[in-house]
């Protein structure tokens, strides 16, 4: 018998589609973010630059570790439901990330050339080959890669410091893109937008791999390790003490945000401030990797912090109405993340109105608030009508497929 689907979890993925989307959006707006890796922390005013500052502050390096471990913890699940039903955990899995494959080779290509789903998948053949570790090591294994990972790159980020402006950086470091060059190629018109994309992509794909892939692993880990433990349904049934819980967020979510709040000065300089940052200064590139390492620190224990803050919320008979808001969406997780690149490239890029680097930081956020309310909305009105969403459905008839 397959276990209940649990809303919370559905609505937990809602946030965190809001929080992948309040990253993401930065690379259509300034696409030359995919080339140098670099960004301008050149804003017009004080509410430009706060909200940039909340961005780095409560989202980055964050969101796609929850989204990483909710990934990861459906796996588990649903091999728990293939070893049920007797059907071959090994045959639904390769179906599976076959499809994801196909999905972020394409979106990679033609939409977002950030995508997440192809490394996702290829890491998703590493769990399903460590899926019989014990608990115990999956757990050792995640906290040692999130520390080895992040320490790494605040050393290399310290050290890219140290240097950066010297005679050895400047014989070591190829220059930059041209952040007029790249926009120009982005937005003048469908054939130029394709160009830049396809020339773009195998790189940053390789990047999406090794360099965000260590972090989400390590999420994919903590959800295996949940998804044993029935952590989240102890929660939400009150088994796990608040007081227990709140002895484990509030410590989280304070050495989060002052890690994620340090880097965020280091970037953008202080909430609400036009004065330029470290990050705009001499030490460019030193300052983005060091504030990569902060942000790499910080996130996976933040991530922790806002799944039990989430989680408490939600067992509120008080919250009913906001899960009930949320879930649709986070059924459809898959549908609205590709959906969000579809909108975003059709307001910032070749594909359409061709505005990157046209729009404020404010009217970026605006842009990303809108998207997700929209999303919301018609998450539910899909799920009024449809089990799956438009996505969903085929990719699961595919993996189901037993022929």
């Amino acid at each position: 018998m397959r276990p209940a689907r649990l809303p919370a979890v559905d609505a937990l993925r809602a946030l965190a589609l809001l929080g992948i989307l309040s990253v993401n959006v930065w690379y259509f707006v300034y696409p030359d973010l995919l080339q140098s890796g670099v960004r301008s922390a050149e804003v017009e005013s004080g509410a430009d630059q706060l909200v940039r500052f909340v961005s780095t502050l409560l989202f980055e390096a964050k969101s796609y570790v929850v989204f990483s471990f909710l990934f990861g913890l459906s796996f588990v699940l649903a091999w728990a439901s293939a070893s049920r039903t007797g059907h071959s955990v090994i045959r639904r899995s390769v179906r599976r990330f076959g499809a994801l494959i196909v999905l972020g080779v394409l979106h990679g290509m033609f939409l977002f050339a950030g995508d997440i789903l192809l490394a996702y998948a290829i890491l998703g053949f590493a769990l399903l080959g460590m899926r019989r570790i014990s608990t115990r090591w999956a757990l050792i294994i995640a906290v040692g890669v999130l520390l080895v990972w992040s320490g790494f790159t605040l050393v290399t980020g310290l050290a890219a410091s140290a240097v950066e402006g010297t005679d050895l950086w400047e014989e070591s470091v190829v220059a930059g893109s041209d952040p007029e060059a790249a926009r120009a190629a982005y937005t003048d018109g469908l054939g130029s937008y394709l160009g830049f994309q396809l020339a773009l992509y195998p790189s940053i794909a390789v990047n999406m791999l090794f360099g965000q892939g260590p972090m989400a692993f390590a999420a994919f880990l903590i959800g295996l390790v949940v998804g044993r433990t029935q952590l989240i349904e102890r929660v939400i049934s009150g088994a796990i003490p608040t007081p227990k819980l709140l002895g484990w967020m509030l410590p989280a979510l304070a050495v989060g945000l002052g890690l994620s709040g340090a880097a965020a000065v280091l970037l953008w300089g202080p909430p609400g401030s036009t004065e330029p940052a470290a990050a705009t200064a001499e030490h460019m590139m030193g300052a983005e990797l060091t504030a990569m390492g902060m942000l790499f620190l910080a996130g996976p224990i933040q991530a922790v912090g806002y799944v039990i803050l989430a989680l408490l919320i939600f067992r509120s008979a008080a919250a009913a109405v906001l899960v009930r808001v949320l879930a649709p969406a986070g059924r459809m997780s898959l549908t609205n993340y590709l959906g969000q690149s579809v909108v975003l490239a059709i307001i910032f890029s070749g594909l359409g109105f061709g505005l990157a680097g046209q729009v404020s930081p404010l009217g970026v956020g605006v842009v990303v608030l809108a998207l997700w309310v929209g999303q919301l909305g018609l998450s539910a009105l899909w799920g009024s009508r449809f089990t799956r969403g438009p996505v969903e459905a085929p990719v699961r008839a595919w993996t189901y497929a037993e022929a």
